[in-house]
């Protein structure tokens, strides 16, 4: 599939029209490459090109609208703690360029920014000027990189995720910002769904949502509130492959893939416009939302 990447809202108007299929999980994806070894999976870009090229075409092959970049823990609060610093226009442009040249003009790239791994002052020592530049630099190297959209991912605090929308909307590219509500429905910082949406909304996202948490089934209660609080954006959902499990020394997500793609439908039946997969998926959870989304009567897709 051709996509139009002629303006930055191309992706946006390509919403308007049909559901947006983002890839799926990176991070557990790494972590079953026989290479692991690093302080942070962010580092498989720069020592391992060919595997990523991989993935990203994995993905691309499975159907994915979108391609999200290997940049989660890109920012510099994150890549510090690693030892990294120094390599963060590497990591986060390399990224970019990576996924960009698999995509082509078959996909749209996403550059992906994940929380800050750290608590904004007074709970934290991180002060929101630090936090500002953390994630504005980590912007700045995905765009220069060359992907289409910014998506916020996987955070739990409103201050955190409104510095990070506004420091990714300084590019000029379009932002998409999930929260993780995996506690009692609510974030890791007490937030309920409703509010995490009006804050993303507020801070100038153009499609907000949630991703990770426990499952489809509680994602389905997530959305459920968010619909319910009448979203002023389109709303996307990235649920993790069930609740890990430990089995002989090893993480797995044993959540069937058939059964996530069911949730999917409903959602987007419900009115979700954008989905995707997170932790424990693979990219047959994705070929098999590309062949469900492409099953939809065109009722659906209204």
């Amino acid at each position: 599939m051709l996509v139009d990447r002629s303006t930055p809202d191309a992706v946006l108007r390509a919403l308007a029209r049909r559901p947006l299929l983002f890839d799926g999980a990176m991070g557990s994806t790494l972590n079953d490459l026989p290479e692991r070894d690093w302080e942070a999976p962010e580092e498989a870009t720069l020592r391992f090109p060919d595997r990523m090229a991989e993935v990203y075409q994995a993905y691309l092959d499975a159907g994915a609208d979108v391609l999200s970049t290997n940049t989660f823990g890109g920012n510099l609060i994150r890549l510090e703690r690693a030892g990294l610093t120094e390599k963060s226009e590497a990591i986060n442009r390399g990224a970019a360029e990576q996924a960009r040249a698999v995509a082509g003009d078959d996909a749209w790239v996403a550059g992906d920014i994940g929380q800050s791994g750290d608590f904004l002052e007074p709970l934290g020592d991180v002060t929101e000027a630090r936090m500002t530049e953390a994630f504005r630099v980590q912007a700045e190297q995905l765009a220069e990189g060359g992907v289409d959209l910014l998506l916020c991912e996987t955070f739990s605090d409103i201050r955190e995720v409104q510095i990070a929308i506004d420091a990714a909307s300084s590019t000029g590219l379009p932002v998409f910002a999930t929260m993780t509500y995996d506690i009692n429905l609510h974030t890791m910082m007490g937030v309920a769904p409703a509010d995490g949406l009006r804050a993303c909304e507020e801070a100038g996202a153009a499609v907000v949502g949630c991703n990770c948490g426990n499952g489809p089934e509680e994602m389905t209660q997530v959305l459920d509130q968010m619909l319910a609080a009448g979203p002023r954006r389109p709303l996307m959902a990235q649920s993790n492959a069930g609740v890990p499990e430990l089995i002989d020394g090893r993480v797995c997500y044993l959540y069937p893939p058939e059964k996530m793609v069911e949730f999917a439908r409903q959602w987007i039946e419900s009115g979700v416009s954008v989905i995707g997969s997170c932790c424990g998926s693979t990219n047959q959870t994705t070929f098999l939302l590309r062949e469900m989304i492409d099953r939809l009567p065109a009722t659906a897709l209204a």
